[in-house]
C-alpha cells in the first residue's frame, strides 16, 4: 500500500506525462503563475511526523490494517486534537502500476484520463522501469482537503466516534513514467494544474538556479538543483496550452545527459 505523504511544494520530485486528447508537448503555452513568482518567502510544506511511534500512529495503523487493492483510496480522521495535533487526514491509496507504456495508456484512456504522453526519443540505453497512474490527492493547504476534513469531523461528531474511516472515490489522474539506466533515473510526471494559497510562493532554496527556456515554442522553467534536493539534479516544468495540466521532468544527480538532451526529450512527447 502506498501511503500518501505530502512533500514541500518547492521540491516537486516525481515525474511523468499525461495530456488530454489532441494536446501535444509542442503546443505553445505559458508557465504556471506559481513558477513565475518564486521567492525566499513562505514555503508550502508539511510538518514531518515524529520519529517515535505516537498514539496517533497506533490508531492509524489499526484503521489501515486491511490491505487496499489497486485503485482504492482510504481516508482516516482522528477527531481528537490532543492526539491529532495537526488536525490532519490520513489518506492512503494503491496506484495502478504497469511495466508497459501501452498498457498504462490503455488503462488511462479507459478511466477517462485522456491520452498518455511518452517521449519518442530517450537518451541511449534508458529503459522503462514503471508506469504509474495515481489519484490526484489534495495538499493540506488546498480548499478541497479542508472541506473533506470538515466533512469527516462532522461525521465523527454526529456518530460519537473518535476514528472515522471511509473509502474515497477516485479523483483526477496523475501519471508517472520512470526510466532507468545503470542507476540513473529519468522521471516524467503530469498532473492537474493547481494554485497556491494567497500569500504563499514557491521557495528558491540555496543553490537552486532557474532559467526560462523554450522548447518548440513552449515556455518551460529549467531548474538546476542545489544540495537541498537530495538525489535530484535538475527539472523542467511547464503547463499545457490550455493550462489544465502541469508537467515535470526530473533527473537524478548521477545522470550524465546534458540540459540539451533533457530539452530534446521534453520536446519529443507523443500520444500513446
Amino acid at each position: 500500500m502506498i501511503q500518501f505523504k505530502k512533500a514541500a511544494v518547492a521540491t516537486i520530485c516525481m515525474s511523468m506525462l499525461l495530456s488530454a486528447a489532441g494536446t501535444t508537448a509542442g503546443a505553445k503555452g505559458t508557465l504556471p503563475d506559481k513558477l513565475k513568482n518564486k521567492s525566499n518567502g513562505i514555503m508550502a510544506t508539511e510538518t514531518a511526523k515524529p520519529a517515535a511511534p505516537s498514539p496517533l500512529d497506533a490508531l492509524l495503523s489499526k484503521a489501515n490494517e486491511a490491505p487496499l487493492k489497486a485503485g482504492e483510496i482510504r481516508a482516516v480522521y482522528v477527531n481528537d486534537i490532543k492526539i491529532n495535533t495537526l488536525d490532519s487526514l490520513d489518506i492512503s491509496y494503491v496506484p495502478f502500476s504497469y511495466t508497459s507504456v501501452s498498457k498504462a495508456a490503455q488503462k488511462l484512456t479507459s478511466m477517462g484520463g485522456g491520452v498518455l504522453m511518452a517521449p519518442a526519443s530517450l537518451p541511449k540505453d534508458y529503459v522503462l522501469k514503471e508506469a504509474i497512474i495515481s489519484p490526484d490527492i489534495p495538499f493540506s493547504y488546498e480548499e478541497e482537503y479542508m472541506q473533506l476534513r470538515e466533512k469527516f469531523k462532522g461525521q465523527s461528531t454526529a456518530a460519537g466516534k473518535k476514528v472515522i474511516t471511509k473509502m474515497l472515490p477516485w479523483s483526477g489522474h496523475v501519471t508517472t513514467l520512470t526510466y532507468t539506466r545503470k542507476g540513473e533515473v529519468l522521471s516524467l510526471r503530469a498532473e492537474p494544474a493547481s494554485k497556491l494559497p494567497a500569500g504563499v510562493t514557491l521557495a528558491v532554496l540555496p543553490g537552486d538556479k532557474d532559467e526560462q527556456v523554450q522548447v518548440n515554442g513552449q515556455e518551460m522553467m529549467f531548474t538546476s538543483f542545489g544540495s537541498h534536493h537530495g538525489n535530484l539534479k535538475s527539472q523542467l516544468q511547464w503547463s499545457s496550452a490550455d493550462g489544465s495540466r502541469e508537467y515535470t521532468l526530473t533527473d537524478s544527480r548521477n545522470t550524465v545527459q546534458s540540459k540539451a538532451e533533457l530539452l530534446k526529450l521534453a520536446g519529443s512527447l507523443t500520444p500513446q
